[in-house]
């Protein structure tokens, strides 16, 4: 499928080849992508995006895995092999959730992701998400029951890896050269597993702490509330143009 369509593309875009061969061709600039991020708002403002994102969608994975887990020594606590019965149940649950998300999710990438984007765009697009987990960790907040978390964490999985994978990065298609090649890689690599530890910290500290699920839940309300305010940030900058996003 990608031969093919490089070959329809190649094609289609000769009047342009030229010219964009000639601008594939020149050197990068000499700035860093930690410079180019720290110099522009807008990729700045995704790089947190994805920090954020990325710390509440591995935070909800442990509150998943820990309710999992309270709930398999519960169900399995008179079996004659505990461990062996524990292991069972937490295998079947997680082959189950993934074949879901994963089901779900190639669904969606297929039938609704490219309408979103052609209809609303990569701004609106990026509020699905965030929106979804504003509402799930609100209910888990309220009422952590595994049946609920599991619910949750497969639209908010299925929408992470379809929807908003494709609006991030989209974001960066009117960006300059040196942001698509520079501070992107800064942002998927550097941002992204800084949200990961982030979150272990996090972690780390509420389980020393002796926190409940609920107020892991918690956390991620209002990790998610600041997510929604960067991402209507990023569509405010989106509407000001191709030059705000280029700019400082």
């Amino acid at each position: 499928l990608t031969n093919w369509v490089h070959h329809r593309e190649k094609f289609a875009a000769t009047a342009r080849a030229e010219s964009k061969t000639e601008e594939a061709e020149r050197p990068l600039g000499s700035e860093g992508g930690f410079q180019l991020i720290l110099k522009n708002r807008y990729l700045l403002m995704i790089a947190f995006l994805v920090l954020i994102s990325n710390c509440v969608n591995t935070t909800g994975e442990f509150i998943l895995g820990k309710t999992v887990e309270q709930n398999a020594q519960t169900a399995t606590a008179g079996a004659a092999d505990a461990d062996a019965a524990e292991k069972t149940y937490i295998g079947h649950f997680y082959a189950n959730f993934y074949f879901w998300v994963n089901l779900i999710g190639a669904g969606l990438q297929m039938f609704l992701v490219s309408r979103i984007m052609q209809h609303w765009g990569a701004g609106i697009a990026l509020f699905f998400l965030p929106v979804i987990a504003l509402g799930s960790y609100t209910v888990l907040a309220l009422f952590p029951i595994l049946s609920l978390i599991r619910v949750a964490k497969i639209f908010e999985n299925t929408a992470d890896y379809s929807i908003q994978n494709t609006a991030r990065h989209a974001l960066f298609l009117t960006t300059s050269r040196e942001a698509k090649y520079k501070a992107k890689a800064a942002i998927d690599s550097f941002f992204w597993r800084a949200g990961d530890t982030i979150s272990g910290v996090l972690v780390f500290t509420g389980t020393q702490l002796a926190l409940s699920t609920r107020s892991f839940a918690a956390v991620n309300v209002v990790l998610v509330l600041v997510w929604l305010g960067i991402a209507l940030a990023i569509v405010r900058r989106i509407k000001e143009g191709p030059a705000a996003r280029i700019a400082a």
